[in-house]
């Protein structure tokens, strides 16, 4: 699914700045001067401001490995109910050490806090402490083994901010809406000096500031970005659109949630045979072949197909070995049967997608499909009331709950009280063999249910020049800043 970025001139002309000067970065979507007092979720160009001036305990490579952060070593015990963390020497911006109980206090309300953005609510609740065993010492223990925790914990949801102050490992300084980025030198983050030259400190800067789609694009292809970071499905039309050279863009091998969450308990989708027919009716590859991204995949499960030995089968919907042709006449049948039962109501259904090209795109798809079954369809923006809405969401780990956790109850999804307490069962599996039981007898109730209607895995592409060669797909669609350009320690 990578498409591979290889070494050639942008038709765009030459970077104002020159090859020595700052790497120009776009990120999709607003960025603020301290992310943690903006509206939630966090938007891209905050996570990528909050990673580079005050990184998690652990961070990710850039090919999507864990890696050292603050802590610059770690050990698990007592069979990964425990995780020990030892820090590095730094300093918050005013110049005062980061200390182990600063750090402990700072992730406890990090994980307790409603601002988590939706893949990470939950995520954290097999958390039994976390304690400062020295200065530099903190250990984190679990009700029960999490292999995933590493995962998390580099989530940029957990950057260690200490009133609106960071550590490092870069610093940002700020002219306009533009952040410009540069590394703190390792020496000041032991004494709290700044030990780089000026016009050192000058060949190492990023610039970040935040954008919209067509914007960014078309800086791009002008030559006065660098690179742009955080692009997805609904913006994808306009790279090809722009004539963006594809050897330009790349496209992580991401996976997660893409598809329609049922957000209602109302009209049509309150009956479960009328949720089975959305899911029937549409047409998931007509669909991926129109956005015509390389390497998408259309997706009828909840969970992606895996390979290896540990992989935990997905739960197909009863109606996948029925042709496309009988899907739409049982769809079609099972609608006029609702509307028979409701006074010959209109099947109404408002679609809450974002805004752009590619959403536009799907959205005609979709009430194509829909119409062939009887169903009138409305399309609305993501905030507005609606019936369905699009979950177009990054798995933050490989852990095959998640997927269930995400749609369970309590997350303004239409949800079963009893395959809730099946996903809730999972973590109370006491061996491999009974997670794995655990898991398909949610899944195979969530399915039944039909609360969400998967149509493919989500996409992140990201658009890069020569500048940035330090940019690797990988399989978490993390792009850290201060993995642009490889950096001397």
């Amino acid at each position: 699914m990578t498409m591979p970025v290889a070494a050639i001139s942008l038709v765009g002309g030459c970077s104002l700045f020159g090859e020595s000067g700052p790497v120009r970065v776009a990120a999709i979507g607003a960025l603020h001067r301290n992310p943690e007092q903006a509206a939630p979720p966090l938007s891209l160009p905050d996570r990528l401001l909050m990673e580079a001036t005050a990184q998690g305990l652990v961070s990710f490579a850039a090919d999507g490995q864990i890696e050292a952060g603050l802590a610059e070593r770690w050990t698990v015990i007592d069979d990964g109910r425990s995780y020990i963390f030892r820090l590095r020497e730094a300093h918050w911006t005013n110049g005062r050490p980061v200390k182990a109980a600063d750090v402990a206090a700072i992730l406890r309300q990090k994980m307790a806090s409603p601002r988590l953005r939706s893949p990470l609510r939950g995520e954290f609740a097999g958390v039994r402490a976390i304690l400062a065993r020295t200065t530099k010492v903190i250990e984190i223990q679990l009700d029960r083994p999490q292999p995933a925790l590493l995962d998390l914990l580099a989530q940029p949801d957990m950057a260690l901010m200490r009133s609106g102050r960071g550590w490092g490992p870069w610093r940002a300084e700020w002219q306009g809406g533009t952040a410009t980025l540069t590394p703190v030198p390792l020496m000041a983050m032991v004494d709290g000096q700044q030990t780089a030259e000026p016009d050192e400190e000058a060949r190492r800067e990023i610039q970040l500031w935040g954008s919209n789609t067509v914007r960014a694009v078309t800086q791009f292809e002008a030559g006065d970005v660098d690179t742009v970071l955080g692009g997805r499905f609904d913006g994808w039309p306009m790279v090809k659109a722009a004539g963006v050279q594809r050897e330009r863009a790349m496209i992580d091998p991401v996976d997660g949630l893409f598809g329609l969450a049922v957000v209602t308990d109302r009209g049509l989708l309150a009956d479960r045979l009328a949720r089975d027919a959305v899911g029937m009716a549409i047409d998931r590859q007509r669909l991926i072949e129109a956005l015509d991204i390389p390497g998408w995949q259309p997706r009828i499960t909840l969970r992606p197909q895996r390979s290896g030995n540990s992989a935990i089968e997905p739960i197909y919907p009863a109606w996948v070995d029925l042709p496309r042709a009988e899907r739409l006449n049982r769809a079609g049948t099972l609608i006029a049967d609702w509307r028979s039962r409701n006074g010959n109501q209109p099947a109404l259904l408002r679609i809450a997608l974002p805004d752009g090209p590619g959403a536009r795109i799907m959205f005609s798809w979709l009430r194509t499909d829909l119409a062939m079954v009887g169903i009138e369809t409305r399309r609305v923006p993501m905030a507005a009331d609606a019936d369905l809405r699009l979950i177009d969401d990054l798995a933050p780990s490989s852990d095959d709950g998640w997927y269930l956790r995400r749609v369970g109850c309590g997350r303004g999804l239409s949800c079963s009280v009893d395959a809730q307490r099946l996903i809730d069962a999972i973590g109370e599996a006491e061996d491999p063999a009974g997670r794995v039981q655990a898991i398909q007898a949610a899944e195979e109730a969530v399915m039944r249910h039909a609360g969400f209607i998967p149509l493919a895995g989500p996409v992140r592409w990201s658009l890069l020049s020569d500048r940035a060669p330090g940019l690797r797909a990988n399989n978490r669609g993390r792009h850290s800043l201060i993995r642009l350009r490889p950096y001397p320690n």
